[in-house]
């Protein structure tokens, strides 16, 4: 009988410590996808938002100053510019690539770029100068955030 008790004691600890442990890991999976792009205020009268497109291609737009969206817009990304997205990603290499440092100039604002696919994340400060093999991808999501502000107008 105290044989038992001590083997159903030992199972009951084997148990929680292997669900502990389960619980821990990381909840990203391969096809995790989220993307994070901002640009920071000038003296001027510099666009200042935030936008970010996930996975189920929804996209949330928070404009903060300078834009004809001021707050929190979602919509979601048709199949055809979030495959478009993926593909000048991966043309890019950006997650492939070490970032570069840039010396800030006065008076520019800040563009960022952060990108998580899976278990990789790399994020880009730029200024002025940007790297030559994301100006596609930067060109795409600035288009993105005109079409969303235009379409705010319409609605």
């Amino acid at each position: 009988m105290k044989n038992y008790a001590l083997l159903l004691a030992l199972l009951s600890s084997l148990f929680l410590s292997s669900s502990l442990f389960f619980s821990c890991k990381s909840a990203k999976t391969d096809s995790f996808f989220e993307l994070k792009y901002a640009k920071s205020a000038c003296k001027g009268q510099c666009p200042v938002f935030d936008m970010t497109i996930k996975e189920d291609q929804m996209v949330v737009f928070n404009g903060r100053q300078y834009t004809t969206i001021i707050g929190i817009v979602q919509i979601k990304l048709s199949d055809e510019k979030y495959q478009k997205l993926q593909q000048l990603i991966k043309e890019s290499q950006f997650l492939e690539t070490e970032a570069i440092g840039y010396n800030r100039a006065f008076d520019i604002p800040i563009t960022t770029l952060e990108i998580t696919k899976g278990e990789k994340v790399k994020k880009q400060v730029m200024y002025i100068e940007k790297p030559e093999n994301l100006e596609p991808l930067l060109n795409f999501l600035d288009l993105l955030v005109l079409e969303l502000q235009s379409d705010s107008k319409t609605n």
